[in-house]
């Protein structure tokens, strides 16, 4: 047994796509509880992506302009099945689940 053995303990790695994806975005937006993602902006009736980080106690935070983008375009690729042109979704950074938004 090497003398450095438990200097480095192993990180538990999420094995599934979900579980990968909110630890990641987790990392990114350290304060978020749930980040919402809409096909469709409020103001607008073409597609237009639209992203909204809450923390847990439903604060919205300030997420900059091209990481939003990014986190949607990631959030919707891992979920092509979710039926994003219908309406918006929630996912839920601590339990990697993903739900419908409710109008």
């Amino acid at each position: 047994m090497s003398p450095t053995t438990d200097c480095n303990p192993k990180v538990e790695i999420p094995s599934g796509v979900a579980e990968r994806l909110a630890a990641q975005l987790a990392s990114m937006l350290p304060e978020a509880a749930v980040v919402q993602v809409r096909l469709q902006g409020p103001r607008t009736l073409w597609p237009h992506l639209g992203l909204t980080a809450l923390t847990d106690r439903g604060r919205h935070l300030r997420v900059p302009r091209a990481k939003a983008l990014t986190i949607a375009r990631w959030i919707i690729r891992s979920f092509p099945h979710a039926g994003w042109a219908a309406s918006g979704h929630a996912f839920d950074l601590r339990t990697a689940e993903l739900r419908g938004l409710e109008a």
